[in-house]
């Protein structure tokens, strides 16, 4: 089993480069990858992208890369001559004219969008993404396992679970019984109570009816059929096991609800109770299941 939180960084240093890549992961519906790279590396965004959707299914997963330059030797620096040009003519008319009070500097220059850009050397660019590739793995590899640490907590929960939730299915046994006879004594009481003559058989057939309607034996057995089914996904650890474990846990809830309206003493209501609950419990835990 494996939980869709995690984290996992690396740091590298090469060709005047340093290289941080931090990635981390929470709950997602599907698989939803959102990264970001700096300026001189969006190059190489879709084989990050690529290599981490071949590792995970499903989550949200986020990739941060940080880059720093070591040295001037593995960049270079490009502005717009044009631009600059232009706008040092500007800044001596509006400095003649008393508009401005000194000339535009570097810094000035440097505010604005897109006038300069830094990049990484041609045969530095290559490299760089080897070394951020790597990064990525090596990250990839400290989520991939805290995704598989917390999935093992979460599997010694849903166990222990399994376990209590047989023990609630065991103790309904002999509540079956004893909830259709807590129906039929509740009726026969109340006939005694209307003091008029009621056919004897017209009786009985009301009181087969509604023992019927208070029969929980369908539900009992379903459950049971939920329970190891439960049991089966956590021993064979399929693909896709939240969204299976999620739906097993929906129609869990669907079957104690009725059971709980179903229910006519204090002893089957607690139990239905106990057991709702820890479905619920359960589903929360579902939706943390890669």
């Amino acid at each position: 089993m494996e939980s869709m939180t995690g984290y996992g960084r690396h740091q590298a240093e090469a060709d005047g480069l340093r290289l941080l890549v931090e990635i981390r992961g929470v709950n997602n519906k599907g698989l939803d990858v959102h990264l970001g790279l700096p300026a001189p590396l969006l190059c190489h965004e879709m084989a990050v992208r690529q290599r981490i959707r071949s590792a995970v299914a499903r989550g949200r997963v986020e990739g941060r890369v940080s880059l720093e330059f070591l040295g001037e030797q593995a960049v270079e620096v490009h502005y717009s001559h044009g631009v600059a040009q232009a706008l040092g003519h500007l800044a001596s008319r509006l400095q003649g004219e008393g508009v401005l009070a000194r000339g535009m500097t570097l810094g000035d220059f440097l505010a604005l969008p897109d006038a300069v850009s830094v990049r990484l050397r041609p045969d530095v660019e290559a490299r760089a993404g080897d070394l951020l590739l790597a990064c990525v793995e090596k990250a990839l590899e400290c989520f991939l396992q805290t995704r598989r640490e917390e999935g093992r907590r979460l599997e010694e929960q849903f166990r222990q679970a399994a376990g209590h939730m047989k023990g609630h299915l065991d103790a309904l046994g002999p509540m079956q019984v004893l909830q259709v006879e807590t129906v039929r004594e509740k009726l026969n009481q109340k006939l005694q109570q209307v003091a008029i003559s009621v056919d004897a058989t017209r009786v009985e057939q009301e009181v087969v009816l509604a023992a019927e309607k208070a029969d929980v034996e369908e539900e009992v057995v379903r459950l049971k059929a939920h329970h190891r089914a439960m049991e089966e996904l956590l021993e064979k650890n399929p693909g896709d096991l939240g969204r299976r474990l999620d739906h097993l846990f929906q129609e869990m809830y669907r079957e104690i609800s009725t059971l709980l309206a179903k229910a006519t003493f204090f002893d089957l209501t607690q139990v239905a109770l106990r057991m709702r609950l820890l479905v619920e419990q359960l589903r929360e835990q579902a939706q943390n299941v890669a």
